[in-house]
């Protein structure tokens, strides 16, 4: 009897879960045939031009910060305009030195024993502050004495291992102008030729940004953000500080956004570089770190994004709840597949629509060939990436092989752990952009 009760619930989970394994599917391969058709127009130059704020967050960054700069003080855009600001974070190294030399602002965030930090006397820099170390701690200290001064009409985020593309403020004044509040740039991968890895995560940048993020953009969802490349008007900057206790500031961020309603813009243009691992230790790392914020992610924001979608009929905060929940989806896999075994003998949806439907096995073979295979062949050689970042592709099982052992361990970590990645590329602007 008992296990007869238990038996019918377990069909029921079972059947959910495998409808929402299904659909979900679905819907990202719907969304993602946007991606093959033209390319969304830029908004038109507005004529006037914002005034910005670069927020650069670094620690110990001394081998790579020099390259970070020579890009964002290059940007074609008026340099009356526009303003870098060093955040040095618990700096112990040459980083703001090297800040100082660059001619960009220089704010000190934590200490260091000995009378000087970086080779800057304390005496020289005014504009210090001792508190817990994080990028998302030095950017909230940070941007409240930026937005002090009350000059600046939006803010932008990079990392110190990223480049900005020359013309990445005049795209970005062009989106504000058209009406949005936040907007992330397309991320592409500035050391691709360092190694196969590289080469690999590069292939997945460019599928993303055509079958992910242009979708968004034309359909009028929000795209994703990234922690770099990414630009909020000053309004949004103010009434959306970054949490210092998210080990994925970025996604927590997204996340807050669409709760309350913000839908985040993307531009093609606006192009950001970004360092990838070059090794798999880096890359497990950095994953592992990715893991657990994305569950604590989710643990905070689901409710309130399903709430929304439900109480104000807002198909973008559906599709962010929906996005926010792949944070579980090894284990919603895992739990299906043990369901499925269990209730073998009743009715499962999947079951029945491979085996029985007429047709469903060569339908469901045929639909898995275009993310699979037609989707990266087009992204890649449409985007002119080469055929050594074509062949890298299909080392991603080498990758997705690594997904179930990450889960686990981002399960096991703490959220005192960051997991930090050592930043070692010395590629330079001119390199990839003219």
């Amino acid at each position: 009897m008992s296990e007869t009760l238990f038996y019918y619930p377990a069909l029921l989970l079972a059947n959910l879960l495998q409808a929402f394994l299904f659909f979900t599917g679905l819907y990202y391969l719907f969304l993602s045939f946007r991606g093959l058709g033209p390319r969304p127009r830029p908004p038109a130059d507005p004529g006037r031009r914002a005034v910005f704020a670069v927020m650069l967050p670094a620690y110990n960054e001394e081998k790579v910060i020099a390259y970070c700069l020579e890009s964002l003080v290059k940007m074609d855009y008026p340099p009356e305009r526009f303003d870098v600001w060093l955040v040095a974070d618990h700096c112990t190294d040459a980083t703001a030195a090297l800040g100082e030399a660059a001619g960009v602002k220089v704010l000190r965030y934590g200490h260091a024993d000995g009378p000087e930090q970086g080779g800057i006397a304390r005496s020289r820099c005014p504009e210090f502050c001792d508190g817990p170390a994080g990028k998302a701690h030095a950017l909230a200290w940070a941007a409240g004495k930026v937005m002090a001064a009350r000059r600046y009409d939006a803010f932008c985020y990079f990392d110190a291992d990223s480049l900005a593309h020359p013309g990445f403020l005049t795209a970005m004044n062009a989106r504000l102008a058209a009406g949005d509040k936040a907007v992330q740039g397309r991320q592409l991968s500035k050391n691709k030729r360092e190694g196969i890895l590289p080469r690999i995560l590069a292939a997945g940048h460019c599928i993303t940004n055509r079958f992910f993020q242009r979708p968004k953009l034309a359909l009028g969802l929000s795209a994703t953000l990234h922690g770099k490349g990414m630009c909020l008007d000053a309004a949004t900057a103010a009434a959306f500080p970054w949490d210092g206790h998210s080990l994925t500031e970025d996604l927590e961020l997204q996340m807050r956004l669409a709760r309350h309603g913000v839908r985040i813009g993307w531009s093609h243009e606006a192009v950001v570089y970004d360092e990838e691992p070059v090794t798999l230790r880096q890359y497990v790392r950095r994953c592992v770190r990715w893991t657990r914020g994305a569950l604590d992610t989710a643990r905070k924001h689901l409710w309130g994004l399903w709430k929304r979608a439900l109480l104000k009929k807002d198909p973008r905060a559906f599709e962010a709840w929906l996005y926010c929940a792949q944070a579980y989806k090894f284990a919603v896999i895992l739990l299906t597949a043990a369901l499925i075994y269990y209730t073998r003998d009743g009715f499962n949806l999947i079951v029945w629509f491979y085996g029985v439907l007429p047709g469903a096995q060569a339908a469901m073979k045929a639909l898995a060939l275009m993310p699979l295979l037609i989707y990266p062949s087009a992204a890649i050689l449409l985007e002119e990436e080469g055929w050594d970042i074509f062949a890298a592709y299909f080392l991603q099982p080498v990758l997705a092989a690594l997904r179930l052992p990450i889960f686990a361990a981002g399960l096991l970590r703490g959220r005192d752990w960051w997991g930090r990645t050592e930043h070692s590329s010395q590629v330079a602007i001119s390199e990839l952009a003219e």
